[in-house]
């Protein structure tokens, strides 16, 4: 509609400027006169149209309204664009201003979603507050109920303190009254052992001279024989007679406890040779010897079994068995504390002296159950030195590591009479202050001090006396001896030998086997211990049981040892006799269970006679040794005694070994053992 507006206004301002032609003069400059002077002195157009064509009044008024009604238009035209005008900019106002009423209102959801998010975050810090307030009121209870627990156990930890002193103190006297119980009866025993001994040898004395008589006799019968023509040898009877007991008294007597003859089989098994020479071991290096546990017939094999080879840890069994037999299965080992000096408020003016008695099996909890008797008599701190009294053992200087250059191994231990969780209290460990270090920051002040950490006694002392217990220490490490005058605060017990056995031949514990055979000549012949009255107490022992083994040579009792001989007879005949001994079931206990534990826990596990045998082992560098006892398939039980001796025996033998015991077990349901 604009447009044609618009259009219709442009068509007729053409047709106003076409109609408005005309031809224009200028006034003449000729003067005028009369009238026409007059009329041109009065207020005249300077210009004068002249229309160049001839119109007519009608024309000419049609004329004059089409210009006007052109001019009328147009003015309605300019009006028209004023009003659109004040309309666009009415309307661009009115965008403009709801633009910034939108813009605004935009502005206000914004604030509006943050205030809201404030508030949601108030809550929220609101709530975690109330959650950390909920927290700490919960942890406050639970720690009350805590200190309220704490005071009640420690109430009635006091309650069990003062009834395990008591309790303790019952104890000790028990203790001291059972000492001298078994002090009176060791003492009887000793004197009926030595009364025994004394008869036994009468009777060696008795039988050498007989020996020797019919010695002379055999000689003088033998220079007759020799003057007299052979043909009268046998008719007279004086020879006859003489060469009827040939036989020495003392070889009968053994004879009665002991096998000495052949047994139906006196070469090694099919099956085990042929093992052997697969590997290519010789068989002359191997000795088997294997008889009815309960003593009742012959031997079943006899193979090499006079030969003396040496037992390695088989050894062992000799050892626990004679201690059996010399100290009981009930001994105890004693462990003494005693202190040097005056107690002045919570602290000892002197030394505290350890002495051992060769304990075999002396831990961390025995230390600390000796330290807690110091605490019982109030003391807290020591101003002097930890003294280690060793005086009841006498054990020949042997550097360590001298038998195979390990000087830091556990199987090279060396025996001690105060021997603590198997090394001796004055061995030194390279970081054993470090571990200490973990227990305690409390450390000695002196620099000597500090270095006698790394010693095994002094540094268990530390941890338990300073780190465990809160006491104080001011001196270092020293060895000694009890001295006059010493106070004894008290004596520690051991388990009773026949539940320290098991360790001992199940795990092959070497330093504990020495520390047996140490006692068990301090205890026969007098402290100290040593071991030539060891080994000598130990084959007095074998003697009294009829057990008479010329080539035993025992070294230090735990088989550690390249001198040690035995022949598997003897050995086997040992085991015989401990078999039909009241010792045999701690005896038995101690050995390894075939296939289940110790030193035998992986040995013919899938073979069928897991659990039917108990033995001991034994390798050295070209030694492997088995010995024990294995139950039949018939159900009869047997001893088996294998010594090697030979450069592949502890490398490849084994096999051939198992292969013997397999024979054994199920050679008597086939009669190859048993008739």
């Amino acid at each position: 509609m604009l447009v044609q507006r618009i259009s219709a206004l442009a068509v007729c301002s053409a047709l106003l400027a076409a109609c408005s032609t005309h031809s224009v003069q200028k006034k003449s400059n000729v003067p005028v006169t009369g009238s026409t002077q007059v009329t041109a002195t009065m207020d005249a157009p300077r210009y004068i149209a002249q229309p160049n064509s001839k119109l007519t009044a009608q024309q000419y008024a049609l004329q004059q309204r089409q210009q006007d009604a052109a001019r009328k238009r147009g003015k309605i035209a300019e009006q028209q664009r004023q009003q659109w005008a004040q309309e666009r900019a009415r309307n661009q106002q009115a965008a403009q201003q709801r633009y910034e009423e939108e813009k605004q209102r935009i502005t206000r959801l914004k604030y509006h979603q943050k205030y809201k998010q404030e508030q949601l975050r108030l809550a929220q810090e609101k709530l975690r507050a109330e959650q950390q307030r909920l927290i700490r009121l919960e942890y406050q209870r639970k720690y009350e109920a805590e200190q309220q627990r704490k005071a009640y156990a420690q109430k009635a930890a006091e309650a069990q303190r003062l009834a395990a002193q008591q309790a303790s103190q019952q104890r000790q006297q028990a203790a001291i009254a059972e000492q001298k119980r078994l002090a009176r009866q060791q003492e009887a025993v000793r004197r009926q052992q030595l009364a025994q001994q004394q008869k036994n040898d009468k009777i060696r004395a008795r039988s050498l001279a007989r020996y020797r008589e019919n010695q002379a006799k055999q000689q003088a019968a033998a220079r007759s024989a020799a003057q007299t023509p052979l043909t009268l040898a046998g008719g007279q009877g004086s020879s006859g007679q003489a060469l009827n007991h040939n036989t020495p008294v003392a070889y009968q007597q053994a004879r009665s406890n002991t096998f000495r003859g052949a047994g139906w089989h006196s070469r090694l098994p099919g099956d085990v040779a042929h093992n052997l020479r697969l590997r290519g071991i010789s068989a002359r290096g191997m000795s088997a010897y294997v008889r009815p546990a309960n003593g009742r017939g012959p031997a079943v094999l006899t193979a090499a079994a006079d030969t003396p080879r040496n037992p390695a840890s088989t050894m062992k069994l000799v050892t626990t068995y004679a201690a059996l037999g010399a100290l009981g299965p009930n001994y105890q080992w004693p462990t003494e504390i005693y202190i040097t000096g005056p107690i002045v408020q919570g602290t000892l003016r002197g030394d505290v002296v350890i002495k051992g008695y060769g304990n075999p099996d002396f831990s961390e909890s025995d230390l600390r159950h000796l330290l807690g008797s110091l605490r019982h008599r109030g003391i807290k701190n020591i101003a002097g030195n930890l003294v280690a009294d060793n005086s009841h053992f006498n054990i020949p200087h042997q550097k360590p590591g001298s038998f195979d250059g390990k000087s830091g191994a556990a199987y090279n231990a060396q025996p001690e009479a105060l021997l603590y969780q198997g090394r001796g209290s004055s061995y030194r460990f390279r970081n054993l202050s470090k571990r200490v270090q973990r227990h305690t920051r409390k450390m000695p002040r002196s620099k000597g001090g500090r270095s006698d950490l790394n010693t095994n006694l002094f540094g268990a002392f530390w941890k338990v006396w300073v780190g465990k217990m809160g006491g104080g220490m001011q001196g270092r490490f020293r060895k000694g001896v009890v001295p006059q005058g010493a106070q004894l605060v008290f004596s520690h017990r051991s388990k009773p030998l026949r539940h320290i056995l098991p360790t001992i031949n199940k795990k092959s514990n070497n330093v504990m086997a020495r520390q047996l055979m140490l006692t068990v000549g301090a205890q026969r012949f007098g402290a100290p211990g040593t071991p030539g009255k060891g080994a000598m107490a130990i084959g007095q022992f074998m003697e009294s049981r009829g057990l008479h083994f010329p080539e035993l040579r025992i070294e230090n009792g735990s088989g550690l040892s390249r001198v040690s001989r035995i022949s598997a007879r003897n050995l086997g005949e040992m085991l015989v006799n401990a078999y039909n001994s009241p010792w045999r079931h701690d005896f038995m206990n101690s050995l390894a269970v075939l296939g289940v534990d110790g030193t035998l826990r992986n040995r013919m596990r899938k073979s069928g006679l897991a659990g039917r045998g108990r033995f001991k082992t034994g390798t050295l560098r070209n030694v492997r040794g088995l010995a024990g006892y294995v139950q039949a398939s018939n159900g009869q039980m047997y001893v088996v005694s294998i010594l090697h001796n030979d450069r592949k025996a502890r490398s490849s033998a084994k096999k051939a070994h198992d292969e013997l015991v397999k024979w054994v077990y199920w050679g008597a349901r086939n009669n190859f053992v048993s008739r």
